[in-house]
């Protein structure tokens, strides 16, 4: 990945952006796999993993992971592919999150 960076990672963000994309606001439940929310915590720091479960919540799901959804009963699944927004929205999940990106340099 570039920069060294988790793909798990990268399809976080891509998920939540996606779904933010599509519905014009932010997912409030994430499916992870267990091992990806251990991941997170290790590297983030305890503030930002804190404020990320603020925003967010984290469910452990090794049959459905990266599949965001809401209250209301909006879905998005990472693995059904790729979207294309008829206009441009700018949707940054990092700034969403208020967190710092983790490190993935070690």
């Amino acid at each position: 990945m570039p920069n060294g960076e988790s793909k798990n990672w990268i399809r976080f963000v891509m998920a939540l952006e996606r779904f933010y994309i599509l519905y014009g606001q932010w997912p409030s439940v994430i499916n992870l796999n267990p091992f990806f929310i251990d991941e997170l915590q290790k590297k983030l720091t305890a503030e930002d993993f804190q404020t990320l479960q603020s925003k967010i919540k984290l469910n452990p799901d090794e049959m459905k992971p990266f599949l965001c959804f809401d209250e209301k009963g909006n879905k998005y699944d990472y693995e059904r592919g790729d979207i294309y927004p008829e206009n441009n929205i700018s949707a940054r999940a990092i700034d969403w999150l208020q967190i710092s990106k983790p490190d993935y340099y070690e």
